[in-house]
């Protein structure tokens, strides 16, 4: 019979064995694609401002639940020092916006800040359906559409705005 060997020349031959026939190290993995997306877009929001995929995530808060439905913004065009938001709209809403602009614009700038768009351009355009149902609907706008229907009082209004811009300013990476 053949006797084993001790484990501690068992480990040391498994050591140069593996040392002798080490294959290819290991490739290291990608870097993330999220944080270095985040590195470069950061200082261009900062400096260009906001787009619009997020003003239409917001769109409802802003122009409120009814004219959400038949509005969206389709683009931010920015020439020379001047930006124009271009929303498109449904049939006689059309209307609604362009007579309300001033204050879209106000309640854009104040979600937006300092580089938000001057100028309000409605364009009559076939929109999509809004999507129904309670699952295509964010917490942000079910609690819009809650405090919507609680709020009486213009204190009241201004408490909910001002929680509204509280959490955009947040999810924005504000402090």
């Amino acid at each position: 019979m053949k006797q084993r060997p001790s484990q501690s020349s068992l480990e040391q031959e498994a050591g140069r064995y593996l040392q002798d026939h080490r294959g290819r190290a290991a490739i290291r993995p990608a870097p993330r694609a999220g944080r270095a997306a985040e590195r470069i877009l950061r200082p261009l929001a900062k400096k260009f401002g906001v787009g619009v995929d997020q003003l239409t995530q917001y769109w409802p808060e802003i122009v409120g639940q009814r004219l959400a439905q038949w509005s969206s913004p389709k683009s931010i065009q920015r020439t020379g020092g001047i930006s124009t938001l271009i929303v498109e709209a449904r049939g006689p809403a059309a209307a609604v916006l362009q007579a309300e602009s001033r204050r879209i614009l106000e309640r854009v700038s104040t979600y937006a800040g300092a580089r938000s768009p001057t100028r309000l351009r409605v364009v009559q355009g076939r929109m999509r359906p809004a999507p129904t149902g309670e699952n295509s609907m964010n917490s942000a706008q079910a609690s819009s559409q809650n405090s919507e229907k609680v709020e009486t009082s213009a204190e009241a209004r201004l408490l909910s705005a001002l929680k509204r811009f509280d959490k955009s300013v947040k999810a924005r990476g504000g402090n």
